[in-house]
């Protein structure tokens, strides 16, 4: 595990392999192990690998009220230069995807959205945002007991019990606080759909997803002059990693050319 010190934020991060950069970013209440196995698969095709414990995440600690995007971006943007990334291959999932939109306002990079969207939240999503700051405030563990197995298709909770166990265990070493501070950084992103017109962003959308609804993606990609690239994994939800993982490989390694 590498270190990053980054104002007064220290980002813990891995790199394997050689080759060009692909940078893998996780989602909320998730850490950089969720990208294990893809990550030894691609090193093994001749990419360098970078996974990222994104701050408030894994070994990443906070300690302000708000964690933005912007920030966990420019965090990122720190690590490229530390490492002399040029252009490198980012695929964000849920919440690492808007990282990758503010990512891609400070430097060049190949974004892939996997299972996230480039929309800010209407009002009513930032009420839930709100919600899930008082029910952390009071017990985190009912949030994260509820919203994981959400995250996942109904129809394949049951084969996927095991890292849903695993996912909820992980999420519980998150403190309060950082919990709080990661979600209104959420709550409070900018609506990046000016980006997705401007650049070759890609999206990787579960056709079963119920947190990037396919009726909402494909009402505001309808108010879009160009439109992305987009890869709908049949079966998914929002959790293809460990729901249709074969579906998912196909799709990245579509994205890196091969």
């Amino acid at each position: 595990m590498k270190l990053l010190d980054f104002e007064n934020t220290n980002i813990h991060y891995r790199v394997s392999g050689k080759g060009d950069p692909v940078i893998f970013l996780h989602g909320f209440l998730e850490n950089n192990s969720m990208w294990d196995a893809i990550a030894v698969e691609i090193s093994s095709l001749g990419f360098k690998t970078i996974l990222v414990d994104l701050p408030c995440h894994g070994e990443s600690r906070f300690d302000e009220e708000v964690c933005s995007m912007a920030f966990m971006a420019d965090c990122i943007n720190a690590l490229c230069e530390a490492e002399r990334f040029e252009n490198p291959f980012v695929f964000g999932h849920s919440m690492g995807g808007y990282v990758g939109l503010e990512l891609l306002k400070k430097r060049p990079i190949q974004l892939t959205l996997v299972h996230s969207n480039f929309w800010n939240d209407p009002a009513d999503k930032k009420k839930d945002r709100n919600r899930v700051v008082t029910i952390v405030e009071s017990n985190k563990m009912r949030l994260i007991n509820e919203a994981i197995p959400n995250l996942f298709a109904a129809k394949n909770r049951t084969k996927c019990e095991t890292i849903i166990g695993d996912l909820i265990a992980q999420a519980t070493t998150i403190p309060s606080s950082e919990i709080i501070a990661s979600t209104r950084g959420m709550r409070d992103r900018l609506h990046n759909g000016g980006l997705m017109e401007k650049h070759a962003v890609k999206m990787i959308h579960g056709s079963l997803d119920t947190v990037v609804k396919t009726e909402q993606l494909e009402q505001e990609l309808s108010l879009l002059k160009n439109q992305p690239t987009i890869q709908t994994i049949a079966n998914a939800g929002h959790m293809s990693l460990w729901e249709t993982p074969n579906a998912l490989m196909k799709c990245i390694k579509l994205n890196l050319g091969l």
